[in-house]
């Protein structure tokens, strides 16, 4: 058997000449399942809001009640291409001439 001298400086697990020494084991406890717990708890809910954030409810005004008129039409109707043109009205008399009457040389009386 060799010597080995790092064998005498390693702590055992129960050293009985020094009884009060303690070996610290790591372990992770739970934190890991409780992190994913929460992130799953919040895609759950996230998930629901994001796909009924629509509802069945009508968010849109309502429209009008219908009434017995109909309503007028926003343009008028185009012009039939193959209807006969509407007739001319008669040309209007022809106005009259001027007179040729001189005019007045007396000026008129001032008020």
């Amino acid at each position: 058997m060799t010597y080995d001298p790092n064998l005498q400086q390693r702590p055992m697990e129960s050293d009985p000449t020094n009884p009060k020494s303690t070996v610290i084991k790591s372990g992770g406890g739970g934190s890991g399942f409780l992190i994913a717990g929460i992130l799953i708890a919040a895609l759950v809910v996230g998930s629901y809001y994001y796909f009924n954030r629509g509802g069945s409810e009508m968010t849109a005004p309502t429209p009008p009640a219908p009434t017995s008129e109909a309503p007028a039409p926003a343009t008028p109707p185009a012009p039939d291409a193959m209807a006969p043109a509407p007739t001319a009205p008669a040309p209007a008399e022809p106005a009259p001439a001027p007179s040729t009457a001189p005019a007045p040389t007396t000026p008129a009386p001032a008020q």
